[in-house]
């Protein structure tokens, strides 16, 4: 159960989301893509919120998912691989680098994107105490007690963004990640632990800087689109949105939107708030 003790002060990456005049409440979590033991540091708390909703909304429905289709676009493109997009040489440096500091072997990913590296290394960072990531595992729950799931994008979606992604982005994202590697290491791990202490703020930072250049498609029109479909399945039944706490933030984030469309916000720290 989550703790009644909480301090009131404390910050927090869940939210209920009302209109005057409406009968239903919802609710809007922040949620970062881990199964590490900070990523279920709300956990509690949303599941309480899940149980007083009738819709469940991820970023994606996950149960449609095409894993084939999805593996497609995780791969580079034309046959490609690692060792043509850095060179002999690069490659190697590279590969001894991967291998030194994650105990992986570049050659079983040769065919992937730089991107996709990118996510799959960053998890080496953080100790994955849980069975599934933090997504996966209330979009578990809510299936299991029967909500009505839904997405704020569809699969398609996800896969445009995938498509967009520039290469020379991604094979310049890669490089400067692995010419730090400390350095990346601390900034993962200090994201984590932004996320356990509910630093909405600093978490936005962090992923806005990530994302350099392609912040508008990864963030900012991913923002107006996901909160278009918020607001229609606010207009239906009591609904419980999951979405990357990066999306909530800043003036152009979903919580400011819902703000401009005449909803109320307020924050859930404990059970009392629910």
């Amino acid at each position: 159960m989550p703790d009644k003790k909480t301090n009131k002060k404390s910050k927090t990456l869940l939210w209920q989301v009302t209109r005057k005049g409406d009968v239903y409440k919802h609710y809007i979590l922040g949620t970062i893509h881990t199964a590490t033991k900070e990523a279920m540091t709300f956990r509690a708390l949303a599941v309480a919120c899940i149980d007083k909703v009738t819709f469940y909304a991820g970023e994606m429905n996950l149960d449609t998912v095409d894993t084939y289709q999805l593996s497609k676009h995780l791969m580079l493109p034309d046959n490609l691989t690692l060792k043509d997009i850095f060179k002999e040489k690069k490659y190697l440096k590279y590969k001894k680098i991967i291998k030194k500091a994650y105990r992986i072997d570049l050659d079983d990913y040769i065919k992937y994107t730089p991107f996709y590296l990118l996510n799959f290394i960053a998890e080496q960072n953080l100790l994955q105490t849980a069975s599934k990531n933090l997504d996966y595992d209330l979009w578990t729950y809510a299936t299991v007690t029967g909500k009505n799931m839904q997405g704020l994008e569809t699969f398609d979606d996800q896969c445009h963004i995938m498509q967009n992604i520039p290469l020379d982005y991604q094979i310049k994202a890669f490089k400067e990640n692995l010419r730090n590697i400390n350095l990346s290491r601390k900034n993962i791990i200090k994201l984590n632990d932004h996320y356990a202490n509910g630093n909405l703020a600093q978490i936005f930072k962090t992923s806005k800087k990530s994302m350099g250049s392609i912040r508008k498609l990864m963030i900012y029109d991913r923002n107006d689109n996901m909160l278009k479909r918020c607001l229609d399945l606010f207009e239906q039944k009591s609904s419980f949105i999951a979405v990357g706490a990066a999306h909530l933030a800043n003036n152009k984030g979903i919580l400011a939107g819902l703000k401009r469309a005449g909803y109320k916000i307020k924050m859930i720290r404990t059970i009392e708030d629910i």
